[in-house]
Protein backbone atom coordinates (compact mmCIF):
# COMPACT_ATOMS: atom_id res chain seq x y z
CA UNK A 1 0.00 0.00 0.00
CA UNK A 2 1.11 3.89 -0.87
CA UNK A 3 1.77 6.02 2.52
CA UNK A 4 0.17 9.43 2.17
CA UNK A 5 3.35 10.85 1.29
CA UNK A 6 3.66 8.94 -1.59
CA UNK A 7 0.23 9.65 -2.54
CA UNK A 8 0.45 13.42 -2.24
CA UNK A 9 4.04 13.26 -4.57
CA UNK A 10 2.31 11.07 -6.99
CA UNK A 11 -0.52 13.58 -7.63
CA UNK A 12 1.93 16.17 -8.10
CA UNK A 13 4.26 14.69 -10.42
CA UNK A 14 1.23 13.39 -12.37
CA UNK A 15 -0.83 17.30 -12.54
CA UNK A 16 3.04 18.26 -14.13
CA UNK A 17 3.57 15.50 -16.13
CA UNK A 18 -0.07 16.40 -17.56
CA UNK A 19 0.55 19.72 -18.65
CA UNK A 20 3.89 18.36 -20.09
CA UNK A 21 2.14 16.02 -21.89
CA UNK A 22 -0.43 18.63 -23.70
CA UNK A 23 3.05 20.24 -24.65
CA UNK A 24 4.92 17.19 -26.49
CA UNK A 25 3.54 15.32 -29.18
CA UNK A 26 4.30 11.96 -30.31
CA UNK A 27 6.04 10.93 -33.36
CA UNK A 28 4.61 8.09 -35.06
CA UNK A 29 7.95 6.58 -36.18
CA UNK A 30 8.36 6.19 -32.25
CA UNK A 31 7.54 2.36 -31.39
CA UNK A 32 3.74 1.80 -30.25
CA UNK A 33 2.79 3.32 -27.38
CA UNK A 34 0.64 0.77 -24.84
CA UNK A 35 -1.53 2.66 -21.90
CA UNK A 36 -2.55 0.53 -18.72
CA UNK A 37 -5.74 -0.11 -16.62
CA UNK A 38 -5.14 2.97 -14.54
CA UNK A 39 -5.25 6.03 -16.94
CA UNK A 40 -1.85 8.44 -17.19
CA UNK A 41 0.35 7.11 -14.16
CA UNK A 42 -0.99 3.28 -13.66
CA UNK A 43 2.66 2.33 -15.45
CA UNK A 44 4.56 4.41 -12.51
CA UNK A 45 1.93 2.44 -9.70
CA UNK A 46 2.88 -0.79 -11.14
CA UNK A 47 6.93 -0.13 -11.32
CA UNK A 48 6.19 0.81 -7.68
CA UNK A 49 4.34 -2.36 -7.05
CA UNK A 50 6.64 -4.60 -9.22
CA UNK A 51 9.41 -3.10 -9.06
CA UNK A 52 11.47 -3.37 -12.48
CA UNK A 53 9.45 -7.01 -13.03
CA UNK A 54 6.86 -4.89 -14.39
CA UNK A 55 8.80 -3.99 -17.63
CA UNK A 56 8.62 -7.38 -18.28
CA UNK A 57 5.08 -7.89 -17.28
CA UNK A 58 4.32 -5.40 -19.73
CA UNK A 59 6.05 -6.97 -22.35
CA UNK A 60 4.30 -10.46 -21.84
CA UNK A 61 1.03 -8.70 -22.26
CA UNK A 62 2.03 -7.40 -25.82
CA UNK A 63 4.25 -10.33 -27.30
CA UNK A 64 3.72 -9.42 -31.04
CA UNK A 65 5.50 -6.57 -30.01
CA UNK A 66 9.49 -6.38 -30.31
CA UNK A 67 9.80 -2.92 -29.30
CA UNK A 68 6.91 -0.88 -27.14
CA UNK A 69 6.92 2.33 -25.21
CA UNK A 70 5.43 3.16 -22.28
CA UNK A 71 4.83 6.75 -20.66
CA UNK A 72 6.21 7.19 -16.89
CA UNK A 73 5.01 10.78 -16.25
CA UNK A 74 7.87 12.65 -16.67
CA UNK A 75 10.05 9.61 -18.53
CA UNK A 76 9.39 7.81 -21.95
CA UNK A 77 10.15 4.69 -21.26
CA UNK A 78 11.08 1.84 -24.14
CA UNK A 79 11.27 -1.82 -24.02
CA UNK A 80 12.87 -4.02 -25.82
CA UNK A 81 12.03 -7.95 -26.07
CA UNK A 82 13.83 -8.85 -29.57
CA UNK A 83 17.43 -9.93 -29.58
CA UNK A 84 17.63 -8.70 -32.82
CA UNK A 85 16.97 -4.98 -31.57
CA UNK A 86 19.07 -5.53 -28.66
CA UNK A 87 22.22 -6.01 -31.25
CA UNK A 88 21.06 -2.89 -32.88
CA UNK A 89 21.15 -0.94 -29.32
CA UNK A 90 24.76 -2.20 -29.16
CA UNK A 91 25.83 -0.80 -32.18
CA UNK A 92 24.32 2.35 -31.51
CA UNK A 93 26.01 2.64 -27.67
CA UNK A 94 27.32 6.41 -28.25
CA UNK A 95 23.36 7.89 -28.70
CA UNK A 96 21.82 4.95 -26.10
CA UNK A 97 24.27 5.30 -23.50
CA UNK A 98 24.74 3.73 -19.90
CA UNK A 99 26.66 7.00 -18.40
CA UNK A 100 23.67 9.09 -17.94
CA UNK A 101 22.44 6.34 -15.81
CA UNK A 102 25.41 6.73 -13.57
CA UNK A 103 24.64 10.32 -12.94
CA UNK A 104 20.84 10.37 -12.05
CA UNK A 105 21.65 7.65 -9.66
CA UNK A 106 24.51 9.50 -8.16
CA UNK A 107 22.10 12.19 -7.60
CA UNK A 108 18.75 10.72 -7.11
CA UNK A 109 20.55 7.16 -5.45
CA UNK A 110 23.31 8.48 -3.52
CA UNK A 111 21.97 12.07 -2.99
CA UNK A 112 25.24 14.20 -4.14
CA UNK A 113 24.42 17.41 -6.24
CA UNK A 114 25.94 20.47 -7.15
CA UNK A 115 29.96 21.01 -7.80
CA UNK A 116 30.15 16.95 -6.69
CA UNK A 117 27.42 15.99 -9.40
CA UNK A 118 29.05 17.94 -12.17
CA UNK A 119 32.49 16.39 -11.58
CA UNK A 120 30.86 13.10 -12.35
CA UNK A 121 28.38 13.98 -14.93
CA UNK A 122 29.77 12.49 -18.24
CA UNK A 123 31.63 14.50 -20.52
CA UNK A 124 29.04 14.84 -23.03
CA UNK A 125 26.51 16.90 -21.20
CA UNK A 126 29.21 18.92 -20.07
CA UNK A 127 30.45 17.33 -16.76
CA UNK A 128 34.13 16.16 -15.85
CA UNK A 129 33.49 12.15 -16.63
CA UNK A 130 34.39 11.16 -13.35
CA UNK A 131 32.04 8.62 -13.36
CA UNK A 132 33.48 6.47 -15.96
CA UNK A 133 37.01 7.55 -14.58
CA UNK A 134 35.90 5.36 -11.46
CA UNK A 135 34.91 2.72 -13.46
CA UNK A 136 37.70 2.28 -15.49
CA UNK A 137 40.41 2.81 -12.34
CA UNK A 138 38.15 -0.18 -10.89
CA UNK A 139 38.43 -2.37 -13.75
CA UNK A 140 42.08 -3.92 -13.40
CA UNK A 141 41.15 -4.54 -9.25
CA UNK A 142 38.96 -7.23 -10.11
CA UNK A 143 40.97 -9.45 -11.59
CA UNK A 144 44.58 -10.68 -11.06
CA UNK A 145 46.32 -10.19 -7.81
CA UNK A 146 44.06 -7.90 -6.67
CA UNK A 147 41.04 -10.33 -7.12
CA UNK A 148 43.33 -12.91 -5.30
CA UNK A 149 43.74 -10.98 -2.41
CA UNK A 150 39.90 -10.21 -2.13
CA UNK A 151 39.29 -13.77 -2.45
CA UNK A 152 41.58 -14.78 -0.17
CA UNK A 153 40.24 -12.48 2.46
CA UNK A 154 37.03 -13.17 1.65
CA UNK A 155 37.45 -17.30 2.15
CA UNK A 156 39.02 -16.64 5.70
CA UNK A 157 35.37 -15.44 6.89
CA UNK A 158 33.32 -18.36 4.95
CA UNK A 159 34.27 -21.24 7.03
CA UNK A 160 33.23 -19.30 10.54
CA UNK A 161 30.44 -18.23 8.94
CA UNK A 162 29.15 -21.54 8.08
CA UNK A 163 30.01 -22.87 11.56
CA UNK A 164 27.77 -20.30 13.02
CA UNK A 165 25.10 -21.38 10.72
CA UNK A 166 25.48 -25.33 11.48
CA UNK A 167 25.06 -24.40 15.56
CA UNK A 168 21.39 -22.85 14.55
CA UNK A 169 18.39 -25.18 15.10
CA UNK A 170 15.69 -23.21 13.15
CA UNK A 171 17.39 -20.21 11.31
CA UNK A 172 16.20 -17.42 8.98
CA UNK A 173 18.13 -18.55 6.05
CA UNK A 174 17.53 -14.92 4.25
CA UNK A 175 18.69 -13.28 6.88
CA UNK A 176 21.63 -15.39 7.70
CA UNK A 177 22.84 -15.33 3.50
CA UNK A 178 22.31 -11.46 4.14
CA UNK A 179 24.09 -11.21 7.08
CA UNK A 180 26.78 -13.73 5.54
CA UNK A 181 27.46 -11.94 2.48
CA UNK A 182 27.80 -8.30 3.94
CA UNK A 183 30.29 -9.52 6.23
CA UNK A 184 32.62 -11.44 3.91
CA UNK A 185 32.46 -8.92 1.07
CA UNK A 186 32.98 -5.67 3.02
CA UNK A 187 35.24 -7.05 5.24
CA UNK A 188 37.07 -8.16 1.95
CA UNK A 189 36.71 -5.13 0.64
CA UNK A 190 37.38 -2.64 3.29
CA UNK A 191 39.50 -3.79 5.37
CA UNK A 192 40.43 -3.74 9.20
CA UNK A 193 38.39 -0.54 9.49
CA UNK A 194 35.27 -1.94 7.53
CA UNK A 195 32.39 -0.08 8.54
CA UNK A 196 29.85 -2.82 8.12
CA UNK A 197 31.44 -4.71 11.17
CA UNK A 198 28.80 -2.24 13.18
CA UNK A 199 25.54 -4.08 13.04
CA UNK A 200 23.97 -0.74 13.49
CA UNK A 201 25.41 0.52 9.68
CA UNK A 202 24.52 -2.99 8.37
CA UNK A 203 21.08 -2.66 9.11
CA UNK A 204 21.33 0.72 8.03
CA UNK A 205 22.19 -0.29 4.39
CA UNK A 206 19.69 -3.25 3.95
CA UNK A 207 17.17 -0.64 5.42
CA UNK A 208 18.68 1.92 2.45
CA UNK A 209 19.12 -1.02 -0.45
CA UNK A 210 15.59 -2.50 0.54
CA UNK A 211 12.90 0.73 0.06
CA UNK A 212 15.14 2.34 -2.69
CA UNK A 213 12.29 2.59 -5.19
CA UNK A 214 10.50 5.34 -3.61
CA UNK A 215 13.98 7.40 -2.84
CA UNK A 216 14.27 7.30 -7.38
CA UNK A 217 11.33 9.80 -7.46
CA UNK A 218 13.70 12.57 -6.33
CA UNK A 219 11.05 14.46 -4.60
CA UNK A 220 11.62 15.02 -1.03
CA UNK A 221 13.33 12.02 0.02
CA UNK A 222 13.59 12.61 3.69
CA UNK A 223 9.67 12.77 3.57
CA UNK A 224 8.71 10.00 0.56
CA UNK A 225 11.41 7.81 1.04
CA UNK A 226 11.97 7.98 4.48
CA UNK A 227 13.18 4.33 5.42
CA UNK A 228 15.77 4.87 2.40
CA UNK A 229 17.08 8.15 3.14
CA UNK A 230 17.34 7.33 6.85
CA UNK A 231 19.30 4.13 6.56
CA UNK A 232 21.74 5.95 4.02
CA UNK A 233 22.45 8.70 5.74
CA UNK A 234 23.44 6.95 8.54
CA UNK A 235 25.96 4.34 6.69
CA UNK A 236 27.17 7.57 5.00
CA UNK A 237 28.76 8.68 8.57
CA UNK A 238 30.52 5.93 8.88
CA UNK A 239 32.13 5.92 5.91
CA UNK A 240 32.95 9.31 6.45
CA UNK A 241 34.73 8.40 9.22
CA UNK A 242 35.96 5.72 7.95
CA UNK A 243 38.05 7.78 4.77
CA UNK A 244 38.71 10.30 8.24
CA UNK A 245 40.76 7.48 9.54
CA UNK A 246 42.59 6.42 5.73
CA UNK A 247 40.85 3.42 6.44
CA UNK A 248 41.25 2.94 2.32
CA UNK A 249 44.84 2.82 2.95
CA UNK A 250 44.37 -0.87 4.53
CA UNK A 251 41.62 -1.83 2.08
CA UNK A 252 41.33 -3.69 -0.80
CA UNK A 253 42.95 -2.26 -4.32
CA UNK A 254 39.39 -1.67 -5.45
CA UNK A 255 38.82 0.58 -2.73
CA UNK A 256 41.75 2.29 -2.96
CA UNK A 257 41.73 3.00 -6.47
CA UNK A 258 37.76 4.24 -6.49
CA UNK A 259 38.97 6.48 -3.78
CA UNK A 260 42.26 7.99 -4.87
CA UNK A 261 40.29 8.38 -8.42
CA UNK A 262 37.67 10.76 -6.92
CA UNK A 263 39.52 12.67 -4.22
CA UNK A 264 42.45 13.41 -7.14
CA UNK A 265 39.76 14.81 -8.93
CA UNK A 266 38.10 17.06 -6.27
CA UNK A 267 35.72 15.73 -5.08
CA UNK A 268 34.65 15.99 -0.93
CA UNK A 269 34.81 13.43 1.19
CA UNK A 270 31.18 13.73 1.84
CA UNK A 271 30.03 12.52 -1.99
CA UNK A 272 33.14 9.84 -2.03
CA UNK A 273 31.20 8.55 0.90
CA UNK A 274 27.96 9.14 -0.37
CA UNK A 275 29.16 7.31 -3.81
CA UNK A 276 30.56 4.22 -1.55
CA UNK A 277 27.46 3.65 -0.05
CA UNK A 278 25.73 3.13 -3.26
CA UNK A 279 28.68 0.72 -4.69
CA UNK A 280 27.73 -1.28 -1.44
CA UNK A 281 24.46 -2.51 -3.83
CA UNK A 282 26.71 -3.60 -6.42
CA UNK A 283 28.55 -5.66 -4.01
CA UNK A 284 25.72 -7.03 -2.13
CA UNK A 285 22.55 -6.64 -3.50
CA UNK A 286 22.48 -9.40 -5.84
CA UNK A 287 24.68 -11.58 -4.25
CA UNK A 288 22.59 -12.09 -1.02
CA UNK A 289 19.34 -13.35 -2.68
CA UNK A 290 21.53 -15.35 -5.56
CA UNK A 291 22.70 -17.31 -2.34
CA UNK A 292 19.41 -18.19 -1.06
CA UNK A 293 18.03 -18.86 -4.83
CA UNK A 294 20.73 -21.03 -5.44
CA UNK A 295 20.37 -22.92 -1.93
CA UNK A 296 16.54 -23.04 -2.44
CA UNK A 297 16.52 -24.54 -6.11
CA UNK A 298 18.89 -27.21 -4.72
CA UNK A 299 17.37 -28.52 -1.49
CA UNK A 300 14.26 -28.21 -3.09
CA UNK A 301 15.11 -30.78 -5.89
CA UNK A 302 16.91 -33.60 -4.18
CA UNK A 303 18.26 -35.92 -6.98
CA UNK A 304 20.19 -32.76 -8.27
CA UNK A 305 21.18 -31.86 -4.91
CA UNK A 306 22.45 -35.26 -4.48
CA UNK A 307 24.57 -35.52 -7.50
CA UNK A 308 26.05 -31.76 -7.43
CA UNK A 309 27.44 -32.87 -3.77
CA UNK A 310 29.43 -35.90 -5.46
CA UNK A 311 30.49 -34.04 -7.75
CA UNK A 312 31.85 -31.65 -4.92
CA UNK A 313 32.70 -34.06 -3.13
CA UNK A 314 34.61 -36.25 -5.75
CA UNK A 315 36.49 -32.76 -7.02
CA UNK A 316 36.66 -30.07 -5.20
CA UNK A 317 37.33 -31.60 -1.46
CA UNK A 318 40.49 -32.11 0.20
CA UNK A 319 41.06 -33.46 3.47
CA UNK A 320 44.57 -32.45 5.20
CA UNK A 321 46.75 -34.22 7.36
CA UNK A 322 44.85 -33.17 10.65
CA UNK A 323 41.22 -34.11 9.07
CA UNK A 324 40.28 -30.48 7.93
CA UNK A 325 37.94 -30.58 5.38
CA UNK A 326 38.84 -28.09 2.97
CA UNK A 327 36.70 -26.72 -0.23
CA UNK A 328 38.62 -25.50 -2.99
CA UNK A 329 37.74 -22.03 -5.03
CA UNK A 330 39.98 -23.39 -8.34
CA UNK A 331 38.76 -26.67 -8.55
CA UNK A 332 34.30 -25.62 -7.84
CA UNK A 333 35.60 -23.77 -10.92
CA UNK A 334 37.39 -26.29 -12.77
CA UNK A 335 36.41 -29.26 -12.51
CA UNK A 336 32.43 -29.01 -11.16
CA UNK A 337 30.70 -28.02 -14.62
CA UNK A 338 27.48 -29.50 -13.34
CA UNK A 339 27.59 -26.83 -10.20
CA UNK A 340 28.99 -23.67 -12.40
CA UNK A 341 25.69 -24.80 -14.62
CA UNK A 342 23.01 -24.77 -12.24
CA UNK A 343 24.47 -21.21 -11.13
CA UNK A 344 24.17 -20.08 -14.32
CA UNK A 345 20.70 -21.51 -15.49
CA UNK A 346 19.27 -20.01 -12.07
CA UNK A 347 20.64 -16.85 -12.91
CA UNK A 348 19.33 -16.89 -16.15
CA UNK A 349 15.62 -18.45 -15.44
CA UNK A 350 15.40 -16.86 -11.81
CA UNK A 351 16.84 -13.34 -12.84
CA UNK A 352 15.01 -10.11 -13.40
CA UNK A 353 17.96 -8.21 -15.31
CA UNK A 354 16.90 -5.18 -17.09
CA UNK A 355 20.05 -3.16 -18.72
CA UNK A 356 19.05 0.13 -18.80
CA UNK A 357 20.25 3.01 -21.01
CA UNK A 358 19.11 6.86 -21.69
CA UNK A 359 18.68 8.11 -25.49
CA UNK A 360 21.38 10.68 -26.12
CA UNK A 361 20.37 12.11 -29.50
CA UNK A 362 17.46 11.08 -31.12
CA UNK A 363 18.60 8.01 -33.34
CA UNK A 364 16.56 5.49 -36.01
CA UNK A 365 17.09 2.12 -34.14
CA UNK A 366 17.40 -1.22 -36.98
CA UNK A 367 16.29 1.53 -39.71
CA UNK A 368 12.77 1.16 -38.31
CA UNK A 369 11.70 2.82 -35.05
CA UNK A 370 12.91 6.34 -34.08
CA UNK A 371 13.95 6.77 -30.59
CA UNK A 372 13.46 10.33 -28.83
CA UNK A 373 16.52 12.24 -27.12
CA UNK A 374 15.81 12.15 -23.29
CA UNK A 375 13.83 8.85 -23.30
CA UNK A 376 14.73 5.40 -21.02
CA UNK A 377 15.64 2.65 -22.72
CA UNK A 378 15.12 -1.14 -20.99
CA UNK A 379 15.72 -4.75 -22.22
CA UNK A 380 14.31 -6.74 -19.50
CA UNK A 381 16.02 -10.03 -19.22
CA UNK A 382 13.36 -12.02 -18.03
CA UNK A 383 11.87 -11.57 -21.74
CA UNK A 384 14.92 -12.07 -23.36
CA UNK A 385 16.81 -14.85 -21.35
CA UNK A 386 13.65 -16.93 -22.10
CA UNK A 387 13.74 -16.72 -26.24
CA UNK A 388 13.12 -19.34 -27.75
CA UNK A 389 14.74 -17.33 -30.67
CA UNK A 390 18.59 -17.79 -28.45
CA UNK A 391 17.56 -20.73 -26.27
CA UNK A 392 15.21 -22.95 -28.62
CA UNK A 393 11.94 -24.61 -27.67
CA UNK A 394 13.15 -25.16 -24.12
CA UNK A 395 13.29 -21.98 -23.39
CA UNK A 396 10.91 -21.64 -20.69
CA UNK A 397 12.39 -25.12 -19.10
CA UNK A 398 14.67 -25.26 -16.03
CA UNK A 399 17.60 -27.19 -17.30
CA UNK A 400 20.84 -27.55 -15.01
CA UNK A 401 23.16 -28.84 -17.74
CA UNK A 402 22.33 -25.62 -20.44
CA UNK A 403 25.91 -24.49 -19.29
CA UNK A 404 27.84 -27.84 -20.39
CA UNK A 405 29.65 -28.35 -23.24
CA UNK A 406 29.73 -31.89 -24.43
CA UNK A 407 32.33 -33.07 -26.72
CA UNK A 408 29.98 -33.23 -29.07
CA UNK A 409 29.03 -29.45 -28.48
CA UNK A 410 32.67 -28.31 -28.91
CA UNK A 411 32.22 -30.18 -32.69
CA UNK A 412 29.27 -29.07 -33.57
CA UNK A 413 28.91 -25.33 -32.35
CA UNK A 414 25.40 -24.99 -33.40
CA UNK A 415 24.18 -28.64 -31.53
CA UNK A 416 20.52 -28.52 -30.24
CA UNK A 417 21.68 -29.21 -26.57
CA UNK A 418 24.47 -26.17 -26.62
CA UNK A 419 21.45 -23.79 -27.40
CA UNK A 420 23.82 -21.36 -29.55
CA UNK A 421 25.00 -19.95 -26.30
CA UNK A 422 27.24 -17.16 -27.21
CA UNK A 423 24.28 -15.84 -29.15
CA UNK A 424 23.56 -12.21 -27.98
CA UNK A 425 20.67 -11.41 -25.58
CA UNK A 426 21.08 -14.67 -24.64
CA UNK A 427 22.47 -14.37 -21.04
CA UNK A 428 21.83 -11.08 -19.30
CA UNK A 429 22.67 -11.43 -15.85
CA UNK A 430 25.98 -9.56 -15.73
CA UNK A 431 24.54 -7.18 -18.01
CA UNK A 432 24.93 -6.39 -21.95
CA UNK A 433 28.11 -4.98 -23.81
CA UNK A 434 29.69 -2.61 -23.38
CA UNK A 435 28.47 -2.27 -19.48
CA UNK A 436 29.23 -5.97 -18.05
CA UNK A 437 29.60 -6.26 -14.20
CA UNK A 438 33.34 -6.08 -13.34
CA UNK A 439 32.56 -7.96 -9.95
CA UNK A 440 31.11 -10.93 -11.59
CA UNK A 441 33.92 -12.75 -10.79
CA UNK A 442 34.81 -12.36 -7.40
CA UNK A 443 30.43 -12.49 -6.33
CA UNK A 444 30.63 -15.83 -8.18
CA UNK A 445 33.75 -17.03 -6.18
CA UNK A 446 31.92 -16.13 -3.47
CA UNK A 447 28.40 -17.54 -4.26
CA UNK A 448 29.71 -20.70 -5.05
CA UNK A 449 32.02 -21.49 -2.22
CA UNK A 450 29.35 -20.36 0.53
CA UNK A 451 26.85 -22.95 -1.46
CA UNK A 452 29.35 -25.74 -2.04
CA UNK A 453 30.20 -25.70 1.87
CA UNK A 454 26.42 -25.24 3.24
CA UNK A 455 25.44 -28.82 0.61
CA UNK A 456 28.55 -30.56 1.79
CA UNK A 457 27.82 -29.88 5.45
CA UNK A 458 23.82 -29.44 5.99
CA UNK A 459 20.15 -30.40 5.37
CA UNK A 460 17.91 -27.41 5.11
CA UNK A 461 14.00 -28.72 6.02
CA UNK A 462 11.62 -25.15 5.48
CA UNK A 463 10.04 -24.80 8.75
CA UNK A 464 6.61 -23.51 7.37
CA UNK A 465 4.65 -25.53 4.64
CA UNK A 466 5.09 -29.38 6.30
CA UNK A 467 8.93 -29.32 5.27
CA UNK A 468 7.96 -28.34 1.66
CA UNK A 469 9.87 -25.36 -0.24
CA UNK A 470 7.43 -22.98 -1.27
CA UNK A 471 7.94 -19.79 -3.30
CA UNK A 472 8.59 -17.06 -0.73
CA UNK A 473 7.07 -13.02 -1.27
CA UNK A 474 9.97 -11.10 -2.90
CA UNK A 475 10.36 -7.20 -2.32
CA UNK A 476 9.77 -5.06 -5.17
CA UNK A 477 10.85 -1.88 -3.53
CA UNK A 478 14.73 -3.25 -3.32
CA UNK A 479 14.89 -2.75 -7.11
CA UNK A 480 18.71 -2.78 -7.47
CA UNK A 481 18.61 -6.29 -7.02
CA UNK A 482 18.10 -8.32 -10.13
CA UNK A 483 17.44 -11.34 -8.05
CA UNK A 484 14.02 -11.29 -6.04
CA UNK A 485 15.00 -10.60 -2.29
CA UNK A 486 12.88 -11.75 -0.33
CA UNK A 487 10.21 -9.56 1.99
CA UNK A 488 9.66 -11.94 5.05
CA UNK A 489 11.49 -14.44 6.32
CA UNK A 490 12.20 -17.85 5.58
CA UNK A 491 13.09 -20.01 8.32
CA UNK A 492 14.52 -23.15 8.16
CA UNK A 493 15.64 -26.28 10.33
CA UNK A 494 19.71 -27.00 10.01
CA UNK A 495 20.93 -30.06 10.46
CA UNK A 496 24.64 -31.48 9.95
CA UNK A 497 24.47 -34.14 8.12
CA UNK A 498 26.05 -37.40 10.04
CA UNK A 499 29.27 -38.28 7.76
CA UNK A 500 30.40 -34.57 8.97
CA UNK A 501 29.58 -34.46 12.21
CA UNK A 502 32.60 -33.02 14.47
CA UNK A 503 34.51 -32.01 11.06
CA UNK A 504 36.76 -28.55 10.92
CA UNK A 505 36.40 -27.24 7.72
CA UNK A 506 37.86 -24.59 5.52
CA UNK A 507 37.94 -22.63 2.09
CA UNK A 508 40.64 -22.28 -0.24
CA UNK A 509 41.87 -19.79 -2.81
CA UNK A 510 44.93 -19.70 -4.78
CA UNK A 511 46.87 -17.21 -7.00
CA UNK A 512 45.06 -16.88 -10.41
CA UNK A 513 41.71 -18.82 -9.80
CA UNK A 514 39.56 -16.05 -9.67
CA UNK A 515 38.60 -15.68 -12.55
CA UNK A 516 35.41 -17.84 -13.97
CA UNK A 517 33.58 -18.55 -17.91
CA UNK A 518 31.23 -17.10 -16.99
CA UNK A 519 28.52 -16.69 -20.22
CA UNK A 520 27.73 -12.25 -20.76
CA UNK A 521 25.29 -10.67 -22.89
Amino acid sequence: MLDLYQVVALGAVAALGFLLSRQYGRDPREPPSVGSRIPFFGHLLGLLQHGTGYFSIVNQKHPSHPILSIDLILTKIYLISSPTLLQAVQRNSKTISFDPFLTSSADRLAGIHGPGLELLREKQAGGQGISQAVIHAMLPTLTGKPLDRMNERMVRLLGPLVDELAMGDTVDLYAWCRHAITAASTDASYGPLNPYKDQKIEDAFWAFESNISPLLAGFLPSLIARTAWKGRETALVALIKYYNQNGQQQGSELTKARWKTMHDAGISTEDIARLEVSMAIGLLSNTVPAVFRILYELYSSPDLLQEIRQEVRLNALCVTTDGVHVVSIPALRDTCPLLVSTYQEILRSRGMASPTRIVTEDVILADKYLLKKGAMLSMPGSSMSRHSEVWGPNADEFNPRRFMKTDDDKKNNNDNNNNNLRRTGGFMTFGVSPVICPGRHFASSEILSIVAMIILRLELVPVDGGGVWREPKTNSKAISSIMRPLKDPFNVRVLVREEYEGVKWDCEAKDGSGVFNLMVG
